[in-house]
């Protein structure tokens, strides 16, 4: 009953729960605390409190919990309520909290790039080191090489530094998801993007290789259709790229990559 109470923001209207006051979950687990103190009683009060906006005392309960992911994600929510971003993202890369950091790095990306850039590789090292993650962390290093894909495009005189780092990091997505569209897709493109940015005409063969990674998967990609379609166009085979473009948009006429291609063969 205490605990319903203590939820009972989160339960349906016409619930037992949605009508047990909060303040009273809170008096008996505090009467708890004093005769048989345990985590899971310090966790109830330092969500009572936080919920009533009683950070210092959310955050006297919080500190008292063992060290865990849900005690880092409970003092990280406490110090973004105090309004302390540094702190709480701290926090929430000790908690493995990938929507909030992703979030944040998102925010920070269109005005910040290389705060955002860093809070990522935090959050990618974090998760390398738990190991609990594989998908996140795979998302972590595609979200790192679109982060330094995009500053290579800002920074021009370090275009080519910037898009190799994207490059391994988009490889070691890859590794851990071979199997992923999103991943083979952009290791793909990235590729396109090196063989503009060096000129080596190697590239061109491994974004064939990674896009039809993607065709033995999904026969029916419109992106990886288009993806071969822009190659051959920048080998200057124009007939085979209109082909590509053809089966790309058979199966999808608004697929982004389709655009691109339809774009280069006006």
């Amino acid at each position: 009953m205490a605990s319903g109470a203590v939820f009972s923001r989160a339960a349906a209207a016409a619930s037992l729960p949605a009508n047990i006051p909060v303040q009273w979950g809170a008096a008996i687990y505090s009467v708890i605390e004093r005769i048989a103190p345990a985590p899971y009683v310090d966790a109830m009060l330092a969500k009572a409190a936080f919920d009533r906006h009683d950070l210092p005392r959310a955050l006297s309960y919080a500190q008292r919990l063992p060290e865990s992911p849900a005690r880092a994600e409970l003092l990280g929510q406490i110090a973004q309520a105090r309004g302390d971003k540094a702190e709480a993202y701290r926090y929430f890369v000790t908690a493995n909290d990938v929507f909030a950091i992703r979030g944040e790095v998102n925010r920070l990306a269109t005005h910040d790039p290389v705060s955002a850039y860093q809070l990522e590789l935090r959050l990618k090292d974090r998760l390398a080191r738990t190991a609990t993650h594989p998908d996140a962390l795979a998302d972590a290093y595609w979200e790192l090489g679109r982060l330094a894909t995009a500053r290579g495009y800002v920074d021009a005189g370090n275009r080519r530094a910037w898009f190799e780092e994207a490059m391994r990091d988009y490889t070691d997505a890859v590794k851990l998801a071979p199997f992923a569209e999103k991943y083979l897709i952009t290791a793909g493109s990235q590729e396109l993007n090196l063989a503009d940015a060096t000129g080596d005409r190697s590239h061109f063969k491994r974004a064939f290789d990674y896009f039809k990674r993607v065709l033995d998967q999904n026969p029916a990609s419109a992106d990886a259709y288009a993806g071969l379609g822009v190659a051959e166009f920048r080998l200057g085979n124009i007939a085979a790229a209109r082909q590509y473009e053809n089966s790309s948009r058979a199966y999808d006429p608004h697929s982004h990559f389709l655009h691109t291609l339809e774009t280069l063969l006006k």
